[in-house]
């Protein structure tokens, strides 16, 4: 259920990232397959904590460092001094990543690296080389390393060892989902080939206007393991719909997928044009010929930079969560239907249609934690929170207000409506037992009609006078309060 504060949430973030679509992307790429861990994204934090780390380094305090660092990236580490340790350790453990000193006590480390790069279970491991040498890069040497750490201060050395774990080895950056648009044969084979070999998903269409019902049945987005991360489109058809309306097509939706970065493969290559495409919403360019390295430089900076910003989002969505959730019923908390009912009932009011309001008491309540104890209280008013979050709308703003007290806003639902739906769940509570224990509920009901004056404060009253009225009659019942 998508709460009126998720939506306005949702609003938010589309201003805030809607602009940033131009942005100059950078770097990385791995080729693993998306179907090799099964919603690896959603899970990444978990996953890290199942790798291993090999640390080779003469110097104790970076070695101290490195593994102080790699265990807060929820890594279990090994540690080393000399090429003889090294390898006894690499005989007996599959690593996921290798942190190994240019200098060690038995001999460079470039013959570590070379005994790794043959070991039938490290030789594709991320192998990290640290160095005194602030001019060595990894293209430089004889044998395979993934990236090269130059030990300029600690703190450098940890934000470029976290920034290669970030890149590489966090399953947010794997795998890779595309939608490529083009109608001539021979360019989009060349293409294809590239990005299959690379271990890309790629979704094929010879037109537009496939493309745009493809992308139009796709309605996940954003981490999602099924959401498109890039759409690859030429611009120039020979029929239908051409790559500027697709362009447009995409850039008009209102959730997550109106900001999919778009590479386009321009019918000419001058300023005039580019500027305007940029300014339909493309991102990025891909000039013919295409060179495959350059093909996959660009794919590379724009899914990684989409991925980035997918990751902000999951992240700020779970702060959100957690700020304006009850994390015991799962209903919004208190703060945030004081955040959002005054907006919720002034929306009503605005556009002139009714909004209702349940007020609902558990009864005797405090019985249940004295007679049972809090933990069994607990589970009551969390199986009460699950009924309600499954008993009424999306849209609908399912809140605790506090203790045993809940309340529920009902957009487009008069009075009368609101009396049968308070009914129902008063029987439906009835009817719950849980934890085979009789609850019984008072609900105060209110309404405030089409056209009226009155607000979020003036209903809470009413409900809440509905509530005492209740209990006053006895109880598990439903009271309607009509607001004058």
């Amino acid at each position: 259920m998508e709460t009126i504060a998720e939506s306005h949430f949702e609003d938010n973030r589309r201003t805030a990232i809607k602009g940033q679509l131009q942005l100059n992307y950078h770097v990385i790429h791995s080729g693993l397959s998306i179907r090799k861990i099964e919603s690896k994204r959603k899970y990444a934090v978990l996953y890290s904590l199942f790798m291993r780390a090999l640390i080779i380094e003469n110097n104790t305090a970076y070695r101290d460092m490195l593994a102080h660092t790699l265990a807060e990236q929820g890594f279990d580490t090994d540690t080393g001094d000399s090429i003889e340790s090294a390898r006894s350790h690499v005989d007996t453990e599959k690593y996921d990543i290798i942190c190994v000193s240019q200098k060690l006590k038995d001999g460079p480390g470039e013959d570590f690296v070379s005994f790794c790069n043959a070991h039938a279970h490290q030789k594709d491991t991320p192998i990290l080389l640290l160095t005194e040498n602030a001019e060595l890069v990894a293209d430089e040497l004889s044998v395979r390393v993934d990236g090269v750490i130059h030990e300029l201060n600690e703190k450098q050395i940890e934000n470029q060892v976290i920034h290669f774990i970030d890149h590489h080895l966090d399953p947010v950056f794997f795998e890779g989902r595309i939608l490529l648009v083009e109608d001539d044969d021979e360019v989009a084979a060349d293409i294809l080939h590239q990005l299959k070999q690379t271990g890309y998903q790629v979704s094929y269409f010879k037109s537009a206007d496939e493309a745009s019902t493809e992308f139009d049945a796709v309605t996940v987005y954003g981490s999602h393991a099924d959401a498109y991360d890039l759409v690859i489109t030429k611009i120039i058809f020979q029929a239908g719909m051409q790559g500027d309306d697709l362009v447009a097509r995409i850039r008009s939706y209102e959730d997550g997928r109106g900001f999919i970065p778009i590479l386009a493969i321009p019918d000419k290559n001058n300023d005039q044009r580019r500027i305007a495409l940029y300014r339909a919403g493309v991102n990025d360019f891909l000039p013919k010929p295409i060179l495959p390295e350059e093909l996959l430089v660009r794919i590379n900076n724009l899914i990684t930079n989409k991925r980035l910003l997918d990751k902000v989002h999951d992240i700020r969505r779970e702060l959100f969560a957690l700020a304006t959730t009850d994390q015991l019923t799962g209903c919004q908390n208190r703060h945030s239907l004081m955040e959002y009912s005054n907006k919720f009932v002034s929306q009503a009011l605005r556009h002139k249609y009714a909004v209702s309001m349940l007020v609902i008491d558990l009864d005797h309540f405090k019985a249940v934690n004295d007679n049972h104890g809090h933990a069994v209280g607990d589970m009551v008013l969390k199986s009460i929170g699950e009924l309600l979050i499954n008993s009424f709308r999306d849209g609908d703003l399912v809140a605790r207000y506090g203790g045993e007290e809940f309340v529920v806003l009902m957009p487009y639902c008069d009075g009368e409506n609101a009396r049968d739906k308070a009914e129902k769940l008063r029987i439906d509570i009835e009817n719950l037992k849980p934890n085979d224990l009789q609850i019984t509920t008072s609900i105060g009901v209110t309404s405030i009609e089409a056209g009226s004056t009155r607000d979020f404060e003036a209903m809470f009253h009413a409900g809440d006078q509905g509530v005492y009225a209740a209990k006053d009659k006895g109880r598990n019942q439903v009271v309607f309060v009509t607001l004058d």
